[in-house]
């Protein structure tokens, strides 16, 4: 049996809670009432556990998470850039009259996406980064934390398909694919760094309703009804998805 000391190295990797992307609020990108009681019954379940460092996003769902996760541990939350969610083209090219049938035309896509089993590593995200930029971009900082040795117990707050990235390449998915994997809102990773290479030790787990009984719909089902909300709200077209 391992002693502490031996013990692997290990990263907790979260999705954002449920968030409405600034619907009917501009400029708000906070989290929902539902969505803080997704990340409140996360931390209620990880406050015995002591943080070297939490991470997080710099988007403001991503900060609101991990300041909750935080809770009174003490430990401040470092924003790293690279961490921010795959990132669009001009939306004012996309929808540039905010329309509301234009803004419901661009979610639509930007939500097919995700689940179009026709998107590549190298498919543009609505003319902006493609998965390949994105992996690029962000597992630069994840492995420059796999390489030291100064933590053993950190906590990144990110988005869907940055988890996405990360978790396809640390399973090894191979193209043009994307990895089928899902993530929903308070989703909870857990990877161990074992010898230096990182291991997949928990998928996508849920504080809130561990054996999903809730959560029979993917969450590309949630955001298509989060979205409609957000639409019957007055969404501004310059919100991003996920």
């Amino acid at each position: 049996m391992s002693t502490p000391d031996e013990s692997p190295r290990r990263i907790f990797l979260v999705r954002h809670g449920e968030t409405l992307y600034g619907a009917g609020n501009a400029g708000c990108d906070d989290l929902t009432s539902a969505g803080y009681e997704q990340i409140r019954a996360l931390e209620r379940l990880i406050r015995p556990i002591t943080l070297d460092a939490i991470y997080s996003s710099p988007l403001e769902r991503a900060q609101a998470t991990a300041r909750t996760l935080a809770g009174t541990s003490g430990v401040p939350v470092a924003t790293v850039e690279t961490l921010r969610e795959i990132m669009p083209g001009d939306l004012s090219v996309l929808a540039p009259s905010g329309a509301e049938a234009e803004v419901a035309d661009f979610l639509r896509r930007a939500i097919g996406y995700f689940v179009d089993p026709e998107t590549r590593w190298d498919t543009p995200y609505l003319g902006g980064e493609t998965y390949r930029d994105l992996r690029e971009r962000v597992w630069p900082f994840f492995t420059d934390l796999v390489g030291r040795d100064d933590w053993r117990r950190v906590l990144i707050v990110a988005h869907g398909g940055v988890n996405n990235a990360l978790i396809g390449r640390i399973l090894g998915t191979g193209e043009p694919g994307l990895a089928n994997i899902d993530q929903d809102f308070g989703g909870l990773n857990i990877i161990d760094v074992v010898e230096g290479r990182p291991v997949l030790r928990l998928l996508n787990f849920t504080a809130y309703d561990p054996l999903k009984a809730d959560l029979e719909a993917s969450s590309m089902d949630v955001l298509r009804a989060i979205v409609e909300t957000g639409l019957a709200a007055g969404f501004s077209g310059s919100a991003r998805v996920r």
